[in-house]
């Protein structure tokens, strides 16, 4: 039985890279009351995540080249404050478990400029073949993002 994940994915390890990425709110990310509706940070948060697979040197376009995939297993987002049109948001990305076939990711939006946490969640995603079963990631990707992480072996 997978072990429940937390939202609070504790303090920042020594060497960690915490990915942060700008993102300005466009009106279609929006409802009719200027609100960024609430699918769109599922959104947000795989622009965090790719960006942060960038910093392991082996993006995501060089991961699906050779055949795999990351695919979302489950998620998670806790909503605190409302994000709205034309907000400059800052989406933090951390790695925070890294198995054989899988790992999870954490995400935390803000502000630019503030420090309090408007939507807070997490993604857990598996390596798919290109046969579409379920696969070791390449252990070349899994050092490069132990690294990039620094998670301990």
């Amino acid at each position: 039985m997978r072990k429940e994940v937390r939202l609070d994915p504790g303090p920042v390890r020594p060497g960690e890279f915490v990915g942060k990425v700008p993102i300005r709110v466009r009106y279609a990310e929006t409802d009719a009351q200027a609100v960024v509706y609430h699918s769109n940070y599922f959104v947000f948060f795989e622009v965090g995540r790719t960006d942060w697979m960038v910093e392991t040197g082996i993006p995501y376009s060089a991961v699906e080249e050779r055949g795999f995939g990351l695919f979302i297993a489950e998620g998670h987002i806790r909503y605190l404050k409302s994000a709205r049109y034309d907000d400059q948001l800052i989406v933090e990305t951390r790695l925070t478990e890294l198995r054989t076939r899988s790992c999870t990711f954490h995400y935390r939006i803000r502000l630019d400029g503030e420090e309090n946490t408007l939507v807070e969640g997490w993604t857990a995603l598996v390596c798919l073949g290109s046969d579409g079963k379920v696969t070791p990631l390449p252990p070349d990707l899994i050092e490069a993002m132990r690294t990039t992480a620094a998670l301990q072996a």
